[in-house]
């Protein structure tokens, strides 16, 4: 391997045969809109009249890209609203204050939580809970005096963390954790669940959800973004088509974290040549038959393609916010920051 010094010193050389654009593939999958989608729209439209907070979770690394307008419009306007940006872990730190101004000045969103659900100390876990309780109390539409204990429903796209949420809500406030099953991969939760108990004082519920994805995603860049966090399922794009948007992406955000994770001797554009390194250096191979009906070996470029999206989205590459281009730069300042779910 070259000496790191060595190629970051010929790294504007290196930067000039890299992509200037990316060329997005012609398959729609960014369309994709199963019909559990459309049943647990119209499952969650049936529950809204006992919801008395709504909590759009989505992911930190994407905090802009792929949230989905007609669920924001037919939730937000009617209850109150609680932006939560889960798995915070993954970012830097020093770009929540540029996010939440962003948010604010962009959408007026005002109550914005980050929370990182496979960690107890998150306090932004107990968090959601106290500024729920708070926004219903104060709502104007709060006279449900009769009953005891508040109802939330979290919503958002698919694998964004929602049911991780709720298990970590649980472990926080009631010790318990596991009620719903989890899965690192989109399109788990299919219906929308009966109210979950999170929290004993004061009683809080919540409604999980199926994730919802827009049936009309507004750009391919969006779409991929989205693919990049496992919002759709992997197949359904092509690991190898994510993996060649990613590391474009990476090259033209100086984002070389993955240089020395993959063992490469510097930065690569050429996505053929970076998963042959990976399936030559993990052993990936594939048998194919031939048209005399001898088999023969070649690299599995499918599963190296996996290898690089499980390591990107551990941040084995580094912490990255893919959406780091769309906040406003002049908000962009760490204020000396502290955070536990980091």
């Amino acid at each position: 391997m070259k000496n790191p010094v060595r190629w970051q010193a010929i790294l504007p050389e290196i930067k000039q045969k890299f992509r200037e654009q990316f060329v997005f593939p012609e398959k729609k999958a960014t369309q994709w809109f199963p019909g559990h989608m459309n049943r647990g729209m119209k499952q969650m439209e049936a529950k809204l009249k006992s919801v008395d907070c709504v909590l759009e979770v989505h992911d930190a690394r994407i905090p802009f890209s792929g949230r989905n307008p007609n669920l924001t419009r037919s939730f937000v306007a009617a209850k109150p609203y609680i932006l939560v940006l889960n798995k915070s872990d993954l970012i830097p730190l020093e770009y929540q204050p540029a996010i939440l101004s962003t948010l604010k000045a962009r959408e007026n969103i005002q109550h914005v939580v980050f929370t990182n659900s496979k960690q107890d100390t998150c306090p932004g876990l107990r968090e959601v809970t106290r500024k729920a309780t708070q926004l219903i109390t104060e709502s104007e539409r709060y006279n449900r005096h009769d009953v005891v204990g508040y109802n939330l429903m979290a919503f958002g796209v698919p694998n964004v963390g929602k049911s991780s949420l709720i298990n970590a809500l649980r472990g926080v406030h009631m010790r318990k954790r596991g009620s719903l099953q989890v899965a690192p991969e989109a399109g788990l939760t299919k219906n929308v669940h009966e109210r979950i108990r999170v929290c004993n004082s004061p009683a809080v519920y919540l409604f999980d959800t199926p994730g919802i994805m827009n049936p009309k995603i507004s750009s391919m860049d969006i779409g991929m973004r989205l693919a990049s966090c496992a919002s759709f399922k992997d197949h359904l794009v092509g690991e190898e088509v994510v993996v060649d948007y990613l590391l474009y992406w990476l090259n033209k955000n100086d984002e070389f974290g993955y240089v020395s994770s993959l063992g490469l001797e510097a930065p690569n554009d050429n996505t053929m040549e970076v998963l042959f390194h990976i399936a030559v250096q993990r052993n990936l191979r594939k048998k194919i038959r031939q048209v005399e009906g001898t088999y023969k070996e070649y690299p599995d470029f499918k599963s190296a393609a996996q290898i690089f999206l499980m390591l990107f989205r551990s941040t084995q590459f580094g912490k990255i916010l893919l959406d780091k281009d769309l906040i406003d730069r002049p908000s962009l300042h760490s204020n000396a920051l502290t955070d536990l779910c980091a």
